[in-house]
Formats: structure tokens, sequence, C-alpha cells
């Protein structure tokens, strides 16, 4: 039976997280993880060095290794080109081709090196093996620093961008990413955080705290039920690092689709942030059919 070793990558503004995966016929197989903190804002010799280490740790040799990132668009997926430059993240990267960098640094082929959509990786591999599995239409959303999503229609699975959908008075990721939240602690008590978790942490089982949750589930509910009547979907899923808090707002999320007649099942990742690993490292089975996922 025909064994391959791949490393899955997770890149996002703030983290990069990668595994190594053993491929052994249908089964996928994970061996180890490992998350670092990235700062996006640093130069292109840096952010290119940070991931090399991380990806370095994993593996001893890279003979016969393959290798799928998920990156945030925009970017070049199948020449590995990075285009992001308006996002305040990466912006030493723009024009940067990453595949090329990686198979210099790293002496693998080109043709073992992939790229995907973080936020169709996520779908993906929540579609192959948690709560998607077996829905035909899905819409994913990734809450983090930004807002990702991708839309799932039968087979097919792409990236949505739907993070500058307009949006009360902005565009939606402006009332759904973790800036949003930290904007509102500011504005309503003083507090200045560094993130949602941060946040939480301080404001504890406090009505500001449950405040800013219900208004946070009113945006997002707000946001589906307008997705809703342009895609139709029949299930919705999130994940990324706000999913974490669903305690504090997927009740009355659930509440607020239910009373506009909206009654399709929302759920909450259930791999979170490794939901994309797994959708990355698929991407090298040429049938998925009957593929089972094996973590240890």
């Amino acid at each position: 039976m025909t064994k391959m070793r791949i490393i899955a990558g997770d890149i996002g503004g703030s983290h990069l997280t990668v595994a190594l995966f053993e491929k052994i016929g249908k089964n996928l197989k994970l061996q180890k993880t490992k998350r670092a903190s990235v700062d996006s804002r640093l130069g292109k010799s840096e952010i290119l060095k940070s991931w090399f280490d991380e990806i370095n740790s994993l593996v001893g040799s890279f003979e016969d290794v393959y290798i799928s990132l998920a990156m945030p668009a925009p970017f070049d997926y199948s020449e590995g080109i990075c285009l992001i430059q308006e996002q305040g993240k990466f912006l030493s990267l723009y024009g940067v081709n990453i595949k090329k960098e990686f198979c210099k640094e790293l002496w693998i082929p080109e043709n073992h090196i992939k790229f995907i959509n973080d936020a169709e990786a996520f779908l993906y591999g929540e579609s192959l093996f948690g709560k998607g599995r077996g829905i035909d239409s899905i819409l994913g959303i990734t809450l983090g620093s930004g807002l990702g999503s991708a839309l799932k229609k039968g087979r097919d699975i792409r990236d949505a961008s739907l993070w500058n959908f307009p949006f009360k008075e902005g565009i939606v990721e402006d009332y759904l990413g973790s800036n949003w939240f930290l904007s509102q602690a500011q504005k309503k008590i003083g507090i200045k955080a560094t993130g949602v978790k941060e946040l939480i942490d301080a404001l504890g089982d406090s009505e500001v705290l449950k405040e800013i949750f219900s208004e946070f589930a009113s945006n997002l509910s707000e946001f589906i039920i307008q997705q809703y009547e342009i895609h139709r979907f029949d299930r919705v899923i999130i994940s990324g690092s706000i999913s974490r808090s669903a305690y504090l707002f997927q009740e009355q999320l659930r509440s607020n689709l239910s009373k506009s007649g909206l009654s399709v099942p929302f759920e909450v990742s259930l791999f979170g942030e490794n939901a994309a690993l797994f959708g990355a490292a698929a991407v090298f089975f040429e049938d998925i059919k009957d593929i089972k996922l094996m973590v240890t």
C-alpha cells in the first residue's frame, strides 16, 4: 500500500499551525501538530523564516514529503503567488512566489507543494470528516481577526469572499471580526484589549460582556439571513478563534434565526481550526470516496 508524508499548514495573520500526516491508501493519519505565533507585519525574510522553522521541526528530511498550505485570499493558488496588499497583513509578501521560495529552501519539487484558500480548506475538512459530512449545501464562516467564508454546492467548494460584503455602515468584517469586539469594549467601558480571549478573561460574567456578545449574535444572524436569501444553503458552520466563544452567543443566534423564520441548522466546527489542516492535507487524495481520518 502506497504511503505518503504530508505536511499541511494553516497560515493566518497572527498564527501558523502545521501538522504532519501520513497518507496510507484511503487513510489520512494525523501524527503531530504545532502552532506558533506569527507577526504578519514583519519583512519577507522574517516571515518566511518563521514558516520554514516550524515546518522543518516536523520532519528530519523532506525526501518524498508533500506540502499543502491553506492561505488567505487574495492569492494565486495555482502559481503560489501572494496577492495580499490591502488587509493589513503580509504586505511584505505581495507579489512573492511562495511556492518557489519553499522549493528553494526545502529542496522539494514544485509538484510536491499545493496551495488552497483557507476558508475552502476549513469547509473541505469539515465536509469530509465533520459536521458538514453528507450535507450538499453549506455556508462556512471563519471568525477571527478577519472574516473568511466558503460555500459548498454539491461537490464544489469555493471561496465566497464575503469579508467586504456591504453591511450596515460599512462591510461585514467590520462587525464580525475581532477588532469589532475590541472597539466595543473600549467604547463602552474604556478597556483596551489585544484579543477576544483577553477581553472575556477581563470582563468575566459581566453585563457588559453579555451585551457585547448579544449585539454580535444580532450582527451574525442578520448576516446569515442576508446570505441565505442569496445562496439558499442547508447548514451554517463556523470556525476560527471567535468560534471558541460560541457558548456566549450561539443560543441567542439560533433564537434570532428561528424568529426570522429561518430553520437552517447552525453548527460550530467539530475540529475548530484543525479542520483547515484536514482539508489542506486531503487535496493529495485523487479519490475522496471512503476517505478516513485517523487521529491518535
